[in-house]
């Protein structure tokens, strides 16, 4: 008989717990004895693993591991031999094997427990014996079973595309037209297209395109004849929009295409002039449906058309509301 390694010097039983002291490998002609060496009461299992093939032994409870850690044997067809604790009163034997691992015997003695390795042919079963059975213990308390997760809503994107139709009320702010025609607040529909071009968390950049037209006709206060005049301002700008919930307040500038007519007994005349504008509103509506949105704007606008010596400013303040439809078109 050959011992490959000595055991370790021997420990006094701690209190609360088993101590493994040594893993002791004993090579005899017919067959590999490994001797584990416990001190204190203990409890043993043990599996199997593959890739690589592996025979592991747990033993509890442990309260600490004095035996070597890494033990090479090459011999029947175990390669090494490593212990440690793998958790607080828990320590593991692992034998790794070279191949397909040898017949084995796992017994359970005074001392600890006694593992055999034999020789035999390849394929031949051989009877291990069972761990032992475990000792009753109480039934664990039911725990309540846990409640099936609920499918979440996924939040539906904010629309980047809004199509809208306003009420207009307009008020020119050049005097000469409420010498004309008094001081009045002329209605008009108005319809606008936003296109959000890139978002910053809640912040939105959007291009707008709205265009209108006011007609005005009555009777001149200067003159007494009968004047028409059409003015169809095109409004090309950026809009910045806070996209929070269900209020979107935006503010608005850009540049303002005017097209304006006048028609009367005694003089016709038309004409393009550009300007600017400066606005403000609010799309109000819901989270869940995008579709449908209010809208409330303020804006005031400056353009300057000069005819024959005469300049004349055709825009002024307007104050609307109107409802806007919203999806993604890009």
């Amino acid at each position: 008989m050959i011992v490959i390694s000595l055991a370790s010097a021997a420990y006094a039983a701690p209190p609360g717990g088993s101590r493994l002291i040594s893993v002791r490998p004993v090579l005899q002609p017919q067959e590999l004895e490994v001797l584990i060496q416990v001190e204190g009461t203990f409890e043993h299992t043990f599996f199997e693993l593959g890739a690589p093939p592996r025979l592991v032994i747990d033993i509890t409870p442990v309260q600490e591991v004095a035996a070597s850690g890494l033990l090479t044997i090459q011999a029947f067809g175990v390669e090494r031999i490593k212990t440690g604790q793998p958790q607080d009163g828990t320590a593991r034997i692992v034998f790794e094997f070279s191949g397909r691992p040898s017949l084995y015997l796992i017994n359970k003695t005074p001392d600890g427990i006694l593992v055999s390795f034999l020789s035999g042919t390849s394929g031949k079963s051989q009877a291990r014996p069972n761990p032992p059975p475990p000792q009753p213990q109480p039934p664990a308390p039911e725990k309540p079973r846990p409640e099936p997760p609920r499918p979440e809503k996924k939040p539906s994107s904010p629309s980047t595309t809004l199509i809208g139709l306003s009420l207009a009320n307009s008020t020119l702010a050049d005097k000469r037209f409420q010498d004309v025609f008094g001081h009045r607040i002329e209605s008009c529909l108005s319809v606008d297209f936003s296109q959000v071009l890139f978002t910053s968390g809640r912040l939105a950049l959007a291009a707008g395109v709205a265009y209108e037209r006011l007609s005005l006709e009555g009777q001149s206060t200067v003159t007494g004849q009968a004047t028409q005049v059409s003015i169809a301002p095109l409004n090309l700008g950026l809009r910045l929009i806070l996209r929070s919930g269900s209020l979107w307040p935006y503010l608005s500038a850009g540049l303002a295409l005017y097209h304006y007519r006048e028609t009367s007994s005694l003089h016709n005349t038309a004409g393009d002039t550009t300007g600017f504008s400066l606005g403000g509103g609010i799309f109000v509506g819901s989270p869940s449906f995008e579709l449908l949105r209010a809208k409330a704007f303020i804006q005031w606008t400056r353009a300057v058309a000069e005819k024959n010596g005469l300049q004349v400013n055709l825009g002024g303040w307007e104050i609307g509301g109107g409802l806007v439809l919203g999806f993604s078109l890009f």
